[in-house]
């Protein structure tokens, strides 16, 4: 199992970000694919709408894979949010959008950013900004599907190989459920 990370720390830093853009942090991107399952985040002033997700693309262009919404993020430490089932590929970024309220930024590798929350947007291009990262960081593994459930109609889930004749490693969602 690899423990996949994405983001930078969250962690007290020197600046602040203001709210109503997606940003997309360039630092550190997923070294694996699978799910993140925890979230950590440190808002200066208290955030609301906050919502994380995972993007593919590069330079100016990039494009959602999946995102979760946080809600709320109190102020002045670091906030975790765990259970989450956010997916993410090998090579994907980290990114937020916030309603009101502040991030912590810093000095870094730079971040790109669009106005408006563009987690259902599709592919869009957003703007370069040099030198700053911000205190956003996703953990999780690439163990994914059904290591996680023990029986399924009263049959040892590792001992099913097919589901209607469709192999068990290509089954991402049963009735719109991730397995």
């Amino acid at each position: 199992m690899t423990v996949i990370d994405i983001g930078s720390a969250a962690i007290d830093r020197t600046g602040t970000f203001g709210s109503t853009y997606t940003r997309i942090a360039i630092n550190n991107p997923a070294n694996a694919t699978g799910k993140l399952t925890s979230i950590e985040i440190w808002a200066n002033t208290n955030q609301t709408g906050v919502v994380v997700g995972t993007l593919s693309g590069s330079g100016t262009s990039y494009t959602p894979r999946d995102s979760e919404s946080l809600g709320a993020v109190t102020a002045g430490s670091k906030q975790t949010f765990s259970g989450l089932n956010i997916d993410v590929s090998s090579g994907d970024y980290i990114g937020y959008y916030d309603a009101t309220g502040t991030i912590e930024q810093g000095a870094g590798s730079g971040h790109y950013y669009k106005a408006g929350n563009q987690f259902a947007s599709g592919t869009q291009t957003y703007t370069y900004a040099a030198g700053n990262d911000f205190s956003l960081y996703g953990t999780g593994s690439d163990v994914v599907g059904w290591t996680h459930i023990a029986k399924v109609n009263g049959v040892a889930a590792a001992s099913i190989a097919k589901v209607n004749g469709v192999a068990v490693a290509s089954i991402a969602k049963v009735n719109g459920v991730a397995v």
